[in-house]
């Protein structure tokens, strides 16, 4: 049987594959997400897997304002983020856990570019005195998710997941987080709203589109972390 999809519904479904559902449907809960600015370190390719069930994909058109479109993506990173940390706190297992946060981490880095982000939208920080703490913020939410990265790929190994390994990749998720929210006080709170809500916008029509399909899976979607500020 063919599968006629767009080329959203056929990244959930790799994701769902490989039990990661709800962190690869935000990364592409606009219906054929696929544009991004630069990167901020190359990255491989993820599985293409499934290609041959699957339409040809429309082009993703980002927003019209390059700003709102930067804090956009930076607003999913903070998504992820949470996203990120539901897996580490249910994780049991080491290897386990490694398979999922590795390809979920890539398609962050992939898609989002935070550096890239942040580099950016330095230009507008206001007021323009506090550009160097503003800076200092976003290059310091840029690092704590690299370490997030870079620990995935190479700390984790096989065997029980420890506690000082969930503490350790909670405190670098928490840290993006949290830096990356101290670097967006510094952007004008117009374009910062309008950002967020489009994520808002997006997710809903995500989880209309999936409810409306018996063969989508479950959408379980974390609450977005500037709704609890």
């Amino acid at each position: 049987m063919t599968l006629k999809i767009s080329s959203f519904l056929y990244i959930c479904l790799v994701s769902l594959l490989l039990t990661t559902t709800v962190l690869a449907l935000s990364l592409t809960n606009s219906p054929n997400r696929r544009d991004a600015i630069q990167r901020i370190i190359l990255a491989t390719p993820i599985a293409t897997a499934l290609t041959q069930a699957t339409q040809p994909a429309l082009a993703y058109t980002p927003d019209p304002d390059p700003l709102r479109e930067s804090l956009y993506l930076m607003s999913r990173v903070q998504e992820a983020t949470v996203q990120q940390e539901r897996f580490v706190n249910k994780a049991t297992e080491q290897d386990v856990l490694k398979n999922k946060m590795k390809l979920t981490l890539r398609l962050v880095e992939k898609n989002y570019r935070l550096l890239d982000q942040i580099t950016f939208a330095a230009e507008y920080v206001t007021p323009t005195s506090a550009l160097v703490d503003a800076t200092t913020a976003g290059f310091e939410s840029a690092e704590a998710l690299q370490n997030a990265i870079d620990y995935v790929k190479s700390d984790l190994k096989s065997g029980p997941f420890e506690k000082d390994q969930k503490e350790y990749l909670t405190s670098t998720l928490t840290e993006c987080r949290e830096r990356l929210f101290d670097f967006l006080s510094y952007m004008p709170p117009d374009k910062l709203q309008a950002a967020r809500k489009r994520v808002e916008e997006e997710n809903v029509a995500n989880r209309d589109e999936f409810d409306g399909d018996s063969d989508a899976g479950v959408y379980n979607p974390v609450v977005l972390p500037w709704k609890n500020r």
